[in-house]
Order: structure tokens, then C-alpha cells, then sequence
């Protein structure tokens, strides 16, 4: 089983379809660009790599929340990845917003192209650091697998912070 397909059960045995939504899981991923931003601007490598999946693993969820083939979102977007890692942070940053923008207006299909766009983004991230993508998406399931939690308004909110 790929990473990807692992991360997809993972959002399926946790039923996002029924309990996650579109606009908190938006919300989610810029909280983790953010968390990528710092990590980059700290020069602290464990938290870029680790943000860089986690990125990766909320956009999977926002692709199966708007019915998009996952698959095609990953593979797609491989022309991207010769970018400036400055110029990656600022089309990830519009990609992410744009998608924000557009979940309620457009319809689905300008929001794949956004998440696919993000993908391309983050892998170029990753080559011009001199990290493997895959290495890190991995790192994120690692740390994500057997999390517990429940989807309260929307949000997965993690077993320890239920309080």
C-alpha cells in the first residue's frame, strides 16, 4: 500500500465524509503552510519536512472531500518542480488562498486544480531544499496512523486535545 492510499483509509476509517468540511479543512491547510513557513524561516529541517506532509496529508482530505481522484492530484503537476523555493512559497500561498476563495463560487473543478497546483508546490519545495516529497508525506503518516480523535464542527480534533 502506497502512502498515499494509507492516507487516504486513514481519512476514511475517520469518516470525513459525513464529518469533515470543506471549509475547516481549508482553514487546516493554511494553519499547516504556516507551520511550513516557520520551519523554512527557522532553518529548522525537521519542521519543514514534517510540514511539507502535513500539507500533503490535509490536501488529500480536502481532494476526497470534493470527490476529486487523489491519485491524478499527486501525479499530475510534475512540470512545476523547477521552480525558485521563493517563488514555490509564493504560488503555494495563492494556491492555497485561491482555493479558499473558490470552494463556495466555482465548483469543484477549479478547486482540483488549485489542490493539484499545491501538490506540484510542495514537491518543488521539497527538491529545492534537497528533500525527498515521498519521505516527507511518509514522515507525516508516521505521525498521524494511529491518532485518535473525532470530528467536532468539522475540524478533527486529536484524542489529547478533547480535553
Amino acid at each position: 500500500m502506497t502512502t498515499l492510499d494509507k492516507v487516504k483509509q486513514w481519512f476514511i476509517d475517520r469518516d470525513l465524509e459525513n464529518g469533515g468540511r470543506l471549509d475547516k479543512q481549508s482553514l487546516k491547510l493554511s494553519e499547516e503552510f504556516g507551520e511550513l513557513c516557520a520551519g523554512y524561516l527557522k532553518k529548522n529541517e525537521k519542521l519543514t519536512k514534517d510540514s511539507i506532509g502535513d500539507c500533503a496529508v490535509v490536501i488529500v482530505g480536502l481532494a476526497l472531500l470534493i470527490k476529486a481522484d487523489v491519485q491524478e492530484i499527486f501525479e499530475e503537476v510534475s512540470f512545476i518542480e523547477n521552480e525558485d523555493v521563493m517563488d514555490s512559497f509564493k504560488w503555494l500561498s495563492a494556491e492555497i488562498s485561491s482555493f479558499q476563495l473558490r470552494q463556495d463560487l466555482i465548483g469543484k473543478k477549479m478547486c482540483r486544480y488549485n489542490l493539484a497546483h499545491s501538490i506540484g508546490y510542495l514537491k518543488s519545495i521539497s527538491k529545492s531544499l534537497g528533500y525527498s516529497f515521498e519521505e516527507c508525506f511518509e514522515l507525516a503518516y508516521q505521525e498521524i496512523k494511529d491518532r485518535k480523535g473525532r470530528w467536532i464542527d468539522g475540524s478533527f480534533v486529536k484524542e489529547e486535545d478533547l480535553g
